[in-house]
């Protein structure tokens, strides 16, 4: 009989954290041949990417509303097992702090690891930074047929969770836009992303159908894929040959359809999510970079007052137009493999930053595939 184990992966909403949840399910799949995963995802992230893994046992959507207001007795921990062979919790729920973090997610993350038991104590082994693909389903893979085009396809996301705070202005989208027009012949851009906030999760914020029509109407071959759905858009995305984005945990979706992903990075958060797919990361000016949690730093004491970041200035972002053509050549190139583009980012870390601060820095530095 199969053991089975509890990955407790309860943290912020936004995709990224789901994805990063997958990730590592697969990594202790592929160590443990006699072993089934089953997967806790806070309800408001995309707990129907989990469905779709079949080195995933089960997933339980947990509402951190519910568990905040019954504990113990939330509807949603009722048809859970409470005694499991092994059990799992994402790391970072031990630095949540009461008044800081999110309150309800705290709550629920003291009720988890009270409620539930493992049998043993041993450290399961685990594949570290397993290459993952994610299936799509049929219907979305004939969904995006309609987007028909003979060309390199770039998919655009205007904006990150944090929106215009840690993002491009629309007139300088517009200005990266054209040049990637100009450098690229024969380019198809595709926007992409959804207006209104879907069971509480996270949405493109900020950023209008009012502008996306804006850039449209200014460039030659531009097109609207908005609010098309999740598995939809996860598949035009998979069909396109670059996503690009600010520092975005969407974005991890591209690398786990196979698309590249060109990072238009900002202050806070380095791109740490790595899954054998061609990267450029178009790194800020900024002393702080990254600041992670750092709350000494100035861009987090602007995030804090809902203002924006320094490193999204006008001026900023224009000096940086053409390392971003420069970026999407690079990834439209098929000899520019994920190892020359862990090369080329470990290079420019090296050069201007702290890698200290990089969280994935030394597993970068030991890929040897």
């Amino acid at each position: 009989m199969k053991k089975k184990l509890l990955l407790n992966w309860v943290y912020y909403p936004p995709v990224g954290h789901a994805v990063e949840a997958l990730k590592i399910a697969k990594g202790y799949s592929l160590a443990n041949k006699n072993l089934d995963v089953y997967l806790l995802l806070n309800a408001n992230t995309p707990t129907e990417l989990a469905d779709a893994c079949p080195w995933i046992k089960k997933t339980y959507s947990i509402s951190t509303d519910e568990v905040f207001k019954d504990g113990e007795k939330a509807k949603c921990l009722q048809k859970i097992s409470k005694n499991w062979d092994y059990i799992s919790t994402d790391n970072r729920v031990s630095r949540l702090v009461k008044g800081n973090d999110r309150v309800e997610l705290a709550r629920t993350q003291e009720v988890l690891q009270k409620i539930f038991v493992a049998k043993n104590s041993s450290i399961l082994p685990v594949v570290h930074n397993p290459k993952i693909t994610l299936p799509v389903p049929t219907k979305a893979k004939a969904f995006v047929k309609k987007f028909k085009h003979r060309g390199p396809m770039i998919a655009i996301m205007l904006g990150g969770a944090k929106g215009l705070r840690q993002s491009p202005s629309i007139e300088m989208w517009l200005k990266i836009c054209l040049a990637l027009e100009q450098a690229i012949p024969n380019l198809k851009i595709y926007f992409t992303g959804i207006i209104k906030s879907d069971h509480h999760r996270t949405f493109t914020k900020d950023f209008t159908l009012d502008d996306v029509n804006y850039l449209i109407k200014h460039l030659k071959n531009a097109e609207s894929a908005y609010n098309i759905g999740l598995w939809n858009q996860i598949s035009l995305i998979k069909k396109c040959d670059i996503f690009l984005s600010p520092h975005t945990g969407f974005a991890f979706l591209a690398f786990v359809v196979d698309t590249p992903w060109l990072e238009i990075a900002t202050c806070r958060w380095p791109l740490y999510f790595l899954n054998d797919v061609p990267f450029y990361s178009v790194l800020p000016r900024c002393n702080s970079y990254p600041s992670l949690d750092d709350r000494t730093k100035e861009c987090d004491r602007l995030l804090r007052e809902g203002k924006r970041v320094a490193c999204v200035a006008d001026n900023l972002v224009e000096k940086k137009i053409p390392e971003i053509v420069k970026g999407a050549k690079l990834l439209l190139d098929k000899s520019f493999t994920y190892h020359k583009a862990i090369e080329l980012h470990l290079r420019k870390i090296r050069k201007d930053y702290d890698t200290h601060r990089f969280p994935s820095f030394g597993e970068a530095k030991g890929i040897n595939k």
